[in-house]
């Protein structure tokens, strides 16, 4: 009894930032909206979403949470090759696409060996001048505009993806980089969001999912990244890559539809209101 208290004392009762619902109308809600969604003109006709983060920081993984998520049946998929080894990872840049959503998926940034290499490489990628299947590690970023821009390919929205259970304890340096990286995709005018993997590691009771962005442990994690970032904490969100079974679970797959679905209407409200 104890330990049900003092877990149920580790949620907050201060208001969240978000609020998903977790049934059936909810799920069905989410989903025909990102499987039936029709991009404004300005994003050609696909919505392009980089999912960006350090090497095991489950890039790939989201991308398969995401593809089962918004699977008619929930049936889960692992199309996306996944790993923690930098040298078991492929260096090349891959795209997957679903109806009008565009998930691209490099390597790590830290994978690169150079910071300002790095930087000069999301640029090309965001302007859409770095076609799928180029090798990363050995691409040169021009100066001359030698790889010329490709507007199906350009980026409309960054999914910066952090280990959840490791987010916190990032190096100095590596946070500096990643503050760099943030603000080049800021200064593009490019919607960005923040998403934690790995929420199966926080050891919480999969009965407890519907109130998670209550719980004071992921609050305290999100108000130190964006303390340390200046990211919004409203556009920072968690979901589980951890993907058993045929079909993904509900709670899962709502969680990776709500994440989702935030980025795909903010991207759209954008446009309309540039048009």
């Amino acid at each position: 009894m104890f330990d049900f208290l003092r877990f149920m004392f580790s949620f907050s009762k201060e208001s969240s930032a978000h609020f998903p619902i977790f049934d059936d109308r909810s799920l069905e809600t989410l989903r025909r909206y990102l499987c039936d969604y029709n991009p404004p003109e300005g994003c050609v006709n696909r919505i392009n979403i980089l999912l960006y983060g350090m090497v095991g920081a489950g890039k790939s993984a989201a991308i398969n949470t995401f593809l089962s998520a918004l699977d008619q049946h929930g049936t889960t998929t692992n199309c996306v090759p996944t790993g923690d080894d930098l040298k078991s990872l492929t260096p090349q840049l891959k795209a997957y696409r679903l109806n009008a959503l565009q998930f691209w998926d490099p390597s790590g940034w830290n994978a690169l060996d150079d910071a300002d290499r790095g930087k000069k490489v999301l640029t090309m990628i965001l302007e859409g001048r770095v076609p799928p299947g180029t090798d990363l590690q050995h691409f040169k970023p021009d100066s001359d505009n030698q790889y010329l821009v490709i507007p199906e390919n350009v980026i409309h929205g960054v999914a910066f993806i952090f280990n959840t259970d490791t987010m916190d304890n990032i190096s100095k340096e590596l946070m500096e980089q990643f503050k760099d990286l943030q603000t080049i995709v800021a200064q593009k005018y490019i919607q960005r969001i923040m998403i934690g993997t790995k929420l199966d590691q926080l050891e919480i009771p999969k009965k407890y999912y519907h109130i998670i962005y209550n719980y004071k442990p992921l609050q305290n994690k999100f108000a130190k990244f964006s303390s340390s970032t200046g990211m919004d904490k409203n556009q920072m969100f968690i979901i589980s890559n951890e993907l058993k079974g045929v079909n993904i679970e509900r709670t899962k797959c709502i969680l990776a539809l709500y994440a989702l679905e935030n980025m795909v209407r903010n991207i759209d409200k954008y446009f309309k209101v540039a048009q």
